[in-house]
């Protein structure tokens, strides 16, 4: 069985901010149903683990995140976030990724995941200064779920956090059985 660490991107307060929404609390409710959505698989068996130092600085929400994940045996990291802007325009999810392999998971998550938050040129992009990215032993993306600065990204992910588990679930499920 595969097991995939959940990383709720940043500790409580310290993300990005729009629409009367707050990065943490929006990426704890989509690491719930992700987690739900990657349990469900039945030909794929996913057991995930979510990762959160809520009460921690943003510095140390990182460290300890990529601590637990380097300690556990996972076969992957997936950390959910919400990207901001200050253009009104910015909207659209992407995939972030440091290594070959993660370019792979990135991409599979993209292609089920952008669709339902367009607006970005580039579906995925390789970051190599992401401490979590490139400091995790298992594969790791960074998922930037549309712009919580965007009203339409915002409301949308709000009101359907099933839909972009799923979507990112069936990703990480399309790229196990793809390594397999």
């Amino acid at each position: 069985m595969n097991r995939v660490a959940i990383d709720i991107g940043h500790a409580n307060g310290t993300g990005a901010r729009g629409n009367g929404f707050e990065e943490h609390e929006q990426c704890k409710k989509l690491a719930a149903e992700l987690k739900k959505a990657l349990e469900a698989f039945k030909l794929c068996p996913i057991h995930a683990d979510i990762i959160d130092f809520p009460e921690r600085s943003n510095g140390g929400d990182i460290a300890a995140t990529v601590q637990a994940v380097n300690a556990g045996n996972y076969a992957a990291c997936i950390s959910l976030h919400m990207d901001a802007s200050d253009s009104p325009k910015a909207k659209g999810a992407h995939v972030c990724y440091y290594s070959e392999r993660g370019k792979e998971l990135a991409k599979e998550i993209a292609l089920r995941l952008c669709p339902q938050l367009p607006g970005r040129a580039n579906k995925t992009v390789k970051r190599t200064d992401l401490y979590v990215l490139k400091n995790t032993r298992p594969v790791a993306v960074l998922v930037e779920c549309g712009f919580i600065t965007h009203p339409g990204d915002a409301e949308w992910v709000d009101k359907n956090p099933d839909r972009v588990a799923l979507s990112i679930a069936l990703g990480i499920a399309s790229f196990f059985d793809y390594e397999n």
